[in-house]
């Protein structure tokens, strides 16, 4: 009995020991279903003592499972990314750009006539003290042209000598029982013509200046409609001497003999009028030289020439003389002006100009601005599966910036280059700093730099601008002489209107600056 039940347990043993091994294979696969490795050994049952009791002979497949559970999954996303920003801009008008509206007023003075002669060689003009008061609006709409419209105010004046005389014969001299010979001759005469206009001078106008602190050429040509508002002459003296000569005796009777004697008509009506001139058009042109005072004030200097091109004289004419029945003289007299002696009238002016251009620059403009930053994240994310189901989990973001943002970086903190008081000359250890922004220029060769001139508070707004303009151009020079290339470089002057935003405690030796700064970035993602 005991040997049957001992059989029994021999043949069965085996596949109760292989159901017990197929348990074990999937619950371990139920917990790690990644990967499976089996490996199948071969054992004889005599290397087993627990069944050398038996008699039979029986081969046991033992399996060894083996399981990795370390995988390790890495993903890695790289993806463009930005930050929104703001920030105000201060926009400033450039006096050095000429564009705009213009107030321009002038005085001026030096030689006018009414542009006539007289035919007679006993008779002349000539040219009179003149002015101008001119004021004008102006619109120039390039850098260098522009046009003008106004009024002006001026007047031409003539200086006139008459000369010359007449002979009367066989005159009968009733109380000397003679006959004569009776003479007039004009002893002296001068007379005074002057007729005021007001004009509207219609102009081009052309500037051109080189150098942005000295000053520019100015000139200008147009035409003027006028019309004349006050147009008089005055006989400032007039002495007729009257003379006779008696052949009986061959004896001439003058200066207060008998009533041969000088006639004085400077009280007479007749000395004092009216001139008749007609409306004008005239042609002129300005040309002088315009000097800075303020970025927004010019002072002019310069000469003027005016002419009328039409005839302005429409008088009806007399002829001058004596009548015939009478020694008097022309008792019809209206001015020389109105003789048939005087020929075409056109009216001109010459002299000097001085005044002032007033050129209206806008107010700075706050703008706010939205602009983005860009730069690159790259994701890296590391999944690690351990033994006992342990998951390990990293993520790594790493940002990557473009080589001009870079070289922004490494400039900000060699921006500022300091100067002495009201002095433009580099300091030697600017000269030094500056050695090495062109290092770093010389390493991204695709980025621009903008060089930001200051100044301190201390002298005027255009001595300001000035200065600082001239200090950011000393660092240009001094770059390009080291090599950066000139296309590379923004120069700018702000004056004063930019503090420093370092100079917390107000020190005035911390404005006077320039600034150098990276203003174009990379926009493509680095990969």
């Amino acid at each position: 009995m005991r040997s049957k039940w001992l059989i029994l347990f021999a043949l069965c043993a085996p596949l109760a020991l292989q159901a017990q091994v197929d348990t074990v294979r999937v619950l371990r696969s139920a917990e790690s279903p990644v990967r499976t490795d089996v490996q199948q050994q071969h054992v004889a049952v005599q290397d087993v003592p627990e069944l050398q009791s038996t008699s039979d002979s029986l081969d046991i497949v033992r399996t060894t499972t083996v399981r990795h559970y370390t995988d390790t999954l890495t993903t890695i996303i790289s993806s463009p990314d930005s930050t929104a920003k703001q920030r105000e801009n201060i926009i400033y008008s450039d006096s050095s750009d000429w564009r705009g509206h213009y107030i321009q007023a002038y005085l001026g003075f030096g030689l006018g006539s009414l542009g006539y002669q007289l035919n007679d060689p006993d008779c002349y003009t000539r040219a009179g003290f003149s002015t101008m008061l001119q004021i004008q609006y102006a619109q120039f709409i390039t850098r260098n042209w522009g046009f003008g419209v106004g009024l002006w105010f001026t007047n031409y004046t003539s200086q006139v000598q008459l000369g010359g005389s007449r002979t009367w014969t066989d005159q009968v001299d009733t109380d000397l029982e003679q006959h004569y010979d009776h003479t007039a001759r004009i002893a002296s005469w001068r007379e005074r013509e002057t007729g005021h206009t007001i004009g509207i001078p219609v102009s081009a106008q052309f500037q051109y200046k080189k150098d942005p602190w000295r000053g520019k050429l100015f000139a200008a040509l147009g035409l003027a409609p006028a019309f004349s508002v006050i147009r008089r002459y005055h006989v400032q003296e007039a002495q007729v001497a009257h003379s006779g000569y008696y052949p009986a005796w061959d004896l001439t009777l003058e200066n207060g003999v008998h009533e041969f004697t000088t006639h004085d008509y400077s009280n007479e009506a007749w000395t004092r009028g009216k001139l008749d001139i007609r409306h004008q058009l005239s042609l002129f042109a300005d040309c002088g030289y315009l000097l800075p005072m303020t970025p927004q004030i010019d002072f002019y200097i310069g000469g003027y020439f005016n002419v009328t091109l039409n005839d302005a004289n429409k008088s009806t004419k007399l002829s001058l003389g004596w009548p015939d029945n009478k020694f008097g003289f022309m008792g019809a007299y209206n001015s020389a002006y109105a003789t048939t002696l005087a020929g075409a009238s056109h009216p001109w002016q010459a002299g000097f100009k001085v005044g002032i251009h007033w050129h209206y620059i806008a107010p700075p403009v706050h703008e706010i601005e939205d602009y983005f930053e860009y730069f690159t994240r790259r994701d890296t994310t590391v999944y690690l599966i351990a033994r006992y189901d342990t998951v390990v989990e990293e993520h790594i973001d790493t940002l990557v910036r473009s080589n001009i943002r870079k070289a922004a970086e490494e400039v900000e903190r060699l921006n500022k280059i300091y100067f002495d008081y009201d002095s433009y000359e580099l300091r030697e250890e600017s000269r030094t700093y500056l050695t090495s922004i062109v290092s770093i220029l010389n390493r991204v060769p695709e980025a621009k730099i903008s060089i930001d001139g200051h100044a301190s508070q201390e002298g005027s707004r255009w001595h300001n601008e000035r200065l600082a303009y001239r200090r950011a151009k000393a660092v240009a020079d001094y770059l390009v002489e080291q090599g950066v290339d000139a296309d590379r470089v923004i120069v700018a002057g702000h004056g004063s209107l930019v503090p420093n935003d370092e100079n917390v405690n107000g020190e005035l030796a911390l404005d006077r600056r320039v600034e150098v700064k990276v203003v174009e970035e990379e926009t493509d993602t680095q990969k």
